[in-house]
């Protein structure tokens, strides 16, 4: 019995040390090919002074992003020579219609505040920079309720004029309900409805959506394919290239507390590894605890110092010590059973 139960073990470490492996070669191939092009998120956006002032409060760390810090960043990409470019140029490149810039970056926002449109538009037309905002429809959604107290929906003249200058203006579904919770018929009026009152507002296609919260599933996946959506991003993080599955496009997280050397840092390939492997876990925390299960455990992490460390990369180099340590536990359990018995 011993026996078998050493053997378990040791298949057991060396299971987990091949997908270690495995999962770390695919993610360097992924995050360093030279066609990489990240796409970055944003959700809120909020006055620095104002913080400062003690006007606003309560802004959280994930969500929310200062106006100060968002014009140094975009200024970085200017500097830097990046250029922005819209999902449909991203597209045309994956079908081979279209080169991009050196340095490509895609500028996204996901549920349509009306920060969007009083920090960080005027901040977008100051660098001549494209972007996309992912807006929920319904502005009695469970989500814009939750903020309130601290953003508002942006109004339809809103969406029209930064539609016209430009910005692309997307779906984020009807409600910003849990998709993956839903049936069936209330998930395709959730991606058909929306898309319809969006097009019918803006008079243009509506060809993209991020699904909310992430609550992404196969089913999920193929309604949007079914609701003719080209393309989607859900909760992964990373980059994307050539070659990524365009129902399943990757992004990086941009939080409050970012300083410039967290933003420059989180578009590095390394950092990027970093975050399709916490990614990895958020999906397997996904299928263990849900959508609202998940969402609740992200508010836990991200109040907390460990959490913000999380989002801005700072834990990458611990990755490798982590699981180096718990293979030495395992092989150290295998050795005391065997001594133990034998």
């Amino acid at each position: 019995m011993v026996p078998h139960l050493a053997l378990g073990v040791a298949v057991l470490i060396g299971g987990v040390g091949l997908f270690l492996i495995g999962f770390a070669v695919h993610a360097i191939l992924q995050e360093y090919r030279k066609d990489r092009v990240p796409a970055v998120l944003y959700h809120h956006f909020v006055s620095k002074q104002k913080i400062d002032e003690g006007e606003v409060s309560n802004c959280d760390p994930v969500y929310f992003c200062y106006d100060t810090a968002f014009d140094e960043q975009l200024n970085y990409l200017h500097q830097e020579g990046y250029t922005t470019i819209s999902l449909n140029e991203f597209l045309a490149f994956q079908d081979g219609q279209k080169t991009l810039p050196a340095k490509p970056i895609i500028l996204t926002f996901d549920d349509g505040f009306m920060s969007n449109y009083l920090y960080a538009f005027p901040i977008l037309k100051k660098y001549g920079m494209k972007a996309t905002i992912f807006a929920t429809v319904e502005q009695d959604s469970r989500n814009f309720k939750k903020y309130a107290a601290v953003d508002v929906p942006l109004t339809r003249d809103q969406m029209i004029e930064m539609s016209e200058y430009g910005i692309s203006i997307e779906s984020h579904s009807m409600t910003h309900r849990y998709l993956s919770d839903l049936e069936p018929e209330v998930v395709r009026w959730e991606l058909e409805e929306s898309r319809r009152l969006l097009e019918n507002l803006l008079r243009r296609p509506v060809r993209f959506i991020a699904i909310p919260s992430g609550a992404y599933s196969r089913a999920v996946k193929r309604a949007v394919k079914e609701a003719g959506y080209y393309a989607a991003f859900c909760m992964s993080k990373g980059t994307n290239n050539r070659k990524s599955d365009r129902h399943a496009l990757r992004r990086l997280v941009i939080g409050r507390d970012f300083s410039l050397e967290d933003f420059r840092r989180v578009l590095e390939p390394a950092t990027a590894c970093y975050l399709r492997f916490t990614s990895s876990l958020q999906t397997a925390l996904l299928f263990l605890l849900g959508p609202s299960g998940l969402d609740a455990f992200r508010k836990v992490l991200y109040g907390s110092r460990l959490g913000t460390s999380v989002i801005r990369g700072q834990l990458w180099h611990l990755v490798p010590g982590l699981v180096v340590a718990v293979l030495l536990m395992l092989a150290l359990g295998v050795v005391v059973v065997w001594q133990e018995n034998f």
